[in-house]
């Protein structure tokens, strides 16, 4: 792993940071990144560049703002595991990775798991890697079957009137 992608690991932990607290208790999420980022910044300059503090913020802009679709499309994948009955760490994680592997496809779909489920694993319980990655290997298998269809479309014409 290059230094870039370490640098977004700890991006992605600052985001998780802020979005578990945001729903754990009354904080706004933008407030408690920015306050991550102030926290860790003596410590860890790199992360509070611009560039990465940056991709943390559009993130959690994007996961907030996107939250209910997610829920959506992540319900049907574990159906004996209600959105609402899973750990919150667990539960935004998948947010973020989902978000990510819909929204920003910078990063390649076997990429974006493998950080939730290094993400599970440094916070989540006992069994939180192992249903995470279950989780996002099934939803990332009907993404890349989504891009698969889509790259087989043809082109449509706007027909003249």
């Amino acid at each position: 792993m290059s230094g870039g992608d370490h640098v977004l690991r700890r991006a992605r932990c600052l985001v998780l940071e802020a979005l578990y607290e945001a729903e754990t208790s009354s904080h706004d999420a933008e407030t408690a990144y920015d306050r991550r980022l102030r926290e860790v910044a003596e410590e860890d300059g790199e992360v509070t560049a611009d560039g990465p503090a940056g991709f943390g913020r559009g993130m959690l802009r994007g996961v907030a703002a996107t939250r209910a679709e997610l829920d959506r499309r992540l319900q049907p994948v574990a159906p004996r595991h209600p959105l609402a009955t899973l750990p919150v760490v667990e539960r935004t994680i998948l947010r973020l990775a989902l978000w990510e592997l819909l929204h920003d496809t910078s990063a390649p779909i076997g990429a974006v798991v493998n950080e939730a489920v290094e993400l599970a694993a440094r916070y989540g319980g006992e069994s939180s890697a192992g249903f995470v990655n279950g989780v996002l290997r099934t939803v990332s298998k009907e993404i890349r079957d989504d891009r698969e269809r889509a790259s087989h479309q043809p082109p449509t014409f706007a027909q003249e009137t």
